[in-house]
Order: structure tokens, then sequence, then C-alpha cells
């Protein structure tokens, strides 16, 4: 059938190129007078241009480059990108089948144009100009199914029957390998024919073509092409040699082609319908295999599971006896080992525990409640009855009715003799697991031993805090006296000097007023006098006290800012308060004072429930963490002119009048002091704030 449909073209090319030799001569002599007219007027690629047929060969048995088709036209890759050369520049081209030798000799004698599709040789480079390749051309190994093993190479034809193309490069290759056993044919399908008949071993030519000759005699089942490529080169378009406008026409195109990826469009709609059927093809299979895998995947899934799951209820049944004996001994001696566990922790800790039941019967305790209670472990019959645990439970009764029920801790003396006993107690309820009362639970410290040593701790501070305070008055009474001293010591010298009676005029009235400072803060500071307590407006008060300290404030050029919530009336001392914020304020402006930034802000507000905050922050030079806890003790400042009772004197006062103060500061970043204070009343407060900064 190959043989056939390969004459029938045959006979029917070499009639067709019979009258297309004998037309041409008168043809290429117009052409050629054209031709010489053309080269004094135009130039060489006008008279290209002028031409509009131009005669293209093709291989008519190399399939899908070039062949014929039943109605004897040219058609494959090849030819569909000649159409798309004369498309894009406005030519006539007529496409003329011929075998690949006939189209050699025909462009040689100048009867062709051109060659759609030919591999490129040094041998014709001398008689032909070659375009850009649009293709790698090479040839492949085509053997029977039965030789599949034996064959994976060229190396391994040496000795088989090795049938080829006489014009196919790698000719020269097997002679080299002094293989005799060659058959050479004319063509593709003699070739492939040969090896169909079993007339060869190997076939060594175009994969593509096979597998196109292949597919359409329905015998690809029995032939397998290797993939190895044998002997690569570029397949392009071959005018005549000197043809430089045609080939310059047919460069330009095949690079426009390129770019706009239309040649890979042409090669792919040839090539890719073969190789998609392959894949679907292979994609339905294994979409039925993955479906039979997954079936039985699925089946030895579900059979392994059940195995397993009939493993597992026998083994289950099979040790369930000996499971239950071992939980059995594995609970009792978790419940021991908890029992031991809770006694351990119970008998080790400080403090003492008796539960009760709802009846109020003791139903446990530990060794520490009958140390507090002063009981012996001989005497645990008597635990029930003791008196101090009874009173201890009855306070507790009575005071959780008086407090709805409420929890809350109790702290009571007991006299033992001529000692006193100081138990803090509280009584909590317990609940079971569904939330269901169950009893009482009864927790006892004995805080005898550590009042006494709070007690003896205070005494120790007092006699420090006494001891810092002689020190400190000795040490600013000291300076004046010794001034005073020299005076009197200089008197009996330098009376008659009038400048040393009025040194002594000038600076004893000096020293004796801080003399009489000293003691004077000292009396307050020492002095217990009660606050008088009143409404205290922050409004009203802190516009006054700021209104005294204003000439100093805009002569150091500080900016004060004020935020004091309307209002607001504090229920303290006006005067003791007011001296506090005096002394806040006015170390304030001594620790901007040499500041870049001079900045003082005081907030008042209410800060929860029945207190309110009084805030004061300024941008000085901060305090050090060494001194921050030293700034409230009498006579400790770092003043050059300070006494070092204003901190003190403060503190005292804000805690006589039920407040605290706070104190916040690093160095050079500033202070923030904050007083608590009470209020007088807290009802219908509006949380409003007033800005006396305009």
């Amino acid at each position: 059938m190959l043989h056939s449909f390969r004459h029938f073209h045959e006979n029917n090319s070499l009639k067709e190129v019979g009258k297309i030799e004998q037309k041409n001569i008168g043809i290429f002599g117009v052409l050629f007078v054209l031709y010489i007219v053309g080269i004094f007027f135009i130039s060489v690629p006008t008279a290209v241009a002028v031409k509009k047929t131009y005669y293209i060969a093709g291989d008519r048995n190399l399939p899908p480059f070039s062949y014929t088709n039943e109605d004897g036209t040219l058609s494959g890759i090849s030819i569909d990108i000649m159409k798309k050369i004369a498309s894009d520049n406005g030519l006539t081209f007529k496409y003329i089948p011929m075998s690949i030798s006939e189209a050699e000799t025909a462009l040689k004698n100048g009867t062709i144009d051109a060659i759609a599709g030919i591999t490129y040789s040094t041998e014709n480079d001398e008689w032909f100009d070659f375009s850009d390749s649009y293709f790698t051309m090479s040839d492949s190994l085509i053997i029977p199914k039965e030789k599949v093993g034996t064959i994976r190479s060229i190396a391994d034809v040496r000795n088989q029957h090795v049938v080829l193309e006489e014009r196919t490069p790698v000719l020269n290759m097997l002679l080299n390998m002094r293989n005799p056993n060659l058959t050479i044919t004319t063509n593709q399908y003699d070739g492939l024919e040969t090896l169909l008949n079993g007339q060869a071993d190997v076939f060594v030519g175009n994969k593509w073509t096979a597998a196109f000759y292949l597919k359409g005699s329905q015998q690809e089942k029995k032939i397998v092409i290797l993939e190895e490529v044998i002997e690569p080169a570029d397949y392009t378009i071959a005018v005549k040699q000197g043809e430089e406008a045609l080939l310059l026409m047919v460069n330009n195109t095949l690079n426009t082609l390129k770019a706009k990826g239309e040649v890979n469009s042409i090669i792919h709609r040839w090539l890719m319908p073969q190789s998609e059927a392959q894949i679907t093809q292979l994609k339905h299979f294994i979409f039925l295999l993955s479906l039979v895998l997954m079936a039985g995947a699925l089946g030895i899934f579900f059979i392994y599971k059940w195995n397993q799951r009939l493993k597992k209820e026998v083994n289950i049944q099979t040790h369930k006896l000996v499971n239950l004996n071992m939980n059995l001994q594995e609970q009792r001696q978790v419940i021991a080992d908890n029992n031991a566990f809770k006694e351990q922790v119970l008998n080790n800790i400080d403090t003492g525990i008796v539960t009760y039941g709802l009846n109020f019967k003791i139903t446990s305790w530990n060794a520490k409640a009958l140390d507090v209670l002063g009981l012996s472990a001989n005497h645990i019959d008597n635990l029930q009855d003791s008196t101090l645990l009874n009173q201890l439970f009855h306070q507790y009764r009575v005071g959780n009715e008086q407090q709805e029920g409420s929890i809350i801790p109790y702290i009571r003396e007991f006299n033992e003799g001529t000692q006193q006993k100081l138990i803090s107690y509280r009584v909590v309820q317990m609940y079971d697991s569904q939330e269901k009362q169950t009893g009482y639970l009864l927790s006892m410290n004995d805080e005898t031993e550590k009042k006494k040593l709070e007690h003896k701790l205070n005494s120790q501070e007092k006699m420090h805090a006494l001891g810092q305070l002689v020190a400190g008055v000795a040490h600013e009474i000291r300076n004046p006296l010794t001034s005073i001293k020299t005076f009197i010591d200089l008197l009996p010298r330098k009376y008659d000097q009038p400048k040393f009676r009025e040194s002594i005029i000038d600076h004893l009235p000096a020293e004796v007023n801080r003399l009489n400072k000293i003691v004077t803060n000292l009396l307050d500071y020492s002095r217990p006098r009660p606050p008088k307590k009143q409404r205290y407006n922050t409004v009203d008060e802190l516009t006054s006290l700021l209104s005294f300290l204003q000439i100093t404030i805009e002569k150091k050029q500080i900016i004060l800012e004020q935020f004091v919530e309307k209002n607001l009336v504090f229920y303290i001392d006006p005067q003791q308060i007011r001296q506090v914020l005096l002394n806040l304020i006015l170390n304030a402006i001594d620790a901007v004072e040499e500041t870049e930034e001079k900045k003082i802000t005081i907030k008042i507000k209410k800060e929860h429930g029945n207190t309110g905050k009084i805030t004061i922050t300024d941008t000085g030079i901060g305090i050090r963490k060494e001194d921050i806890n030293r700034i409230f003790e009498p006579f400790y400042t770092n003043k050059e002119k300070g006494i070092g009772l204003g901190l003190s004197v403060s503190y005292k006062l804000v805690k006589e009048n039920n407040g605290d103060i706070q104190v916040y500061s690093q160095p050079n970043q500033g202070t923030i002091f904050i007083v608590f204070l009470p209020l007088f009343e807290t009802e219908g407060m509006k949380n409003e704030f007033t800005d006396f900064n305009n």
C-alpha cells in the first residue's frame, strides 16, 4: 500500500516537472531580459519584488513537513510556512512536489526558485543559500517491537541489517563503522516499507515521518521509535546562490514569525495532534487504572481495617479479665498514694486545717491544727470539744450571718494564762463535683510570733529613725552655732572695727533665724497635732495657692498646666494639705530651674470610690534610684540650702489625713508625685475637667 501511494505521487510529479521545464524556457528568457534592465534602473531587492510568481519545490515523501495529498497538492509544516511568507509579502508561490534529489537538481538548473524544507549540508552550501533555521531535523532508530532490548542506541546496529535513505547524514557514520549490511533507499517510504516487510532489522530515518506513515497504515503497534537523537541539523529554506533579495525577504519574514510565535504554532499544529491523541489515550488509561487501583486499595484498606478491628476486639476480650484485675490493683494503689500524698501535704503546710460536715462535726484535721490549738496527739479525742476551736467556728457563724453569708477572714486574740495568743483564721464552704455543699473548711495560723517580730522590727526602725533624726539635727544646728561661736571668739579683738560690727549685725540674726526655723520644723514634725478635717474645694484652694507662687513661676519662665475636676471636694485639713502641696510645688520649681524644658503639670481628679488623686509632674533633673527610698527621711536632702524636713513633714501630714503619697522618678526624665486623699462626698459628681492654662 505504501509503495503504490509513493509511485502515484512520483509519476504525477515527473509529468508536471516536464511541462514546467517546457514553459520555463520562454518564461526565464523574459525574466532574464527584465533582470538585465532592472540592474540599470532599480536595486536587486526591487527586481525580486517585481517577480510575482515563485516556483517552490517540496519533498513529496516527508510528512508532516511536506508531502502530497490525494489531490496531488503539497501540504505540511514547510508548505504552511511558505504560504505565510507569501501572504505577508503579497507574493504568489506555486508549489511543485519532487523528491529532494530532484529539487536540488532543479534549483541548480534554475527551473525552481526555492526548496521548502531541506537539511543544511556543507556539500550544498556552494550551490545554495540557506535561510535561518526554523526546525532542528534529526534521525532516529526505528525498530520492530521484538528488537526492543537488543537495540538501544546507534552502537548496537553494528551487526544488524540497517536500511536508510541515501541522503541521510548518518550514512557516512555507518560506513565508518564498517557495517557491510546496509540497504540504501531513495526515500523514507521505501526504507520504512522494507522494515515492515521484515527485510531489515533497523530503519534509520525521520521519527516524525515514520510516525505519520505508521499511523496512516495502522501499524504503529508493530514498530518502536527510539528517542535517541542522531546527527541533528538545521532544517531551512534553500534558494539559488546569489538570490540575496529573496533570501533576505524569507529571513526577515521567518524572524518576524518566530518573534510572534507563529512558527511554533504551525509546527505544533502538525506535530501535536499525534502527541495529543497519545496523551489522551494515556490519560484515559491512567484514569481507568487509577480507578481500579483506588477500588483495590479501598478494598484492601477495608479488609485491613476489618481484620484490625477483629484483632483488636479479640485482644480486648482476651485480656479483659486481666486488665480489670490490674485496674483494680492500680486503683487501690492510686487511692493509697493519693491519701498518703494528701496526708503529707496537710501535715507539712504551715496552716492548720480542720474540716467539718454539714452537721458541724469534725471530719479531718492536720498536725498544724493541733499545734495551733495547743493539743497533743494523745488528746485527739478532745478536738471536737476544744474551747478555742469552738470559739473560732462560733465567731465565724455569727459574723457570717451578719455579713449575709459572705466569707470573711477573722483575727482574734486569746489569753492563755499570762500570755496572749493571736490567731488569724477563715472558714470556707466545701462542695463536691456537682457543686453541692458537703461541709466547711477552717484554716488558721498562729500570728503571735509574727506580731512580736513586727513589734520588735518597728522598735528597731524607730530607734534607727531617731538616730538619723539626732544626727541630722546635730548637723543642721552645728553649722549656725559654729558661725556664732566664731563671731564670739573674734569679738574681744575686733569689736572696735566698724566692719566687724556690721558683719555681726548681718550674720548673727540670720544664723539665729536659721536655728529657730530648724527647731520650728522639728517641732512640727515631732509634735502630734490631730488634723482638723473639713470640706476642701480644690479649685478655690489651688487657685489661691498658685497665685502666691505666680511671681516666682513667671520669673523663672516655667510653663504651668493645671487640670482640675469640677465639683471635687476633699475631706481633709486644708492647712496641712496646703503645706503639702506648697512643698511639692516648690520642689518641682527647684527641679526644673536648670533644665531646658521647664514645665510643671498639676492634675486633680477622682481616682475611685471615695478617693481623690493629686498628681504633680515636672520635667526636672529627677531623683537617683539610690536616693528615692530616702527622700522621706528627716534631714535628708541634696539641696545646698535645704534642711531636709519638707518631704518628711509632707509624708507625715498626708498619712495623718488618711492618705498616701507615691513618687516615680528617673534621672534627667522628671519626677511624678501622686497624693491620694479621701473625698467628702462622691454621689452626683460629674467627670468634667477645667483647664486653667488659658
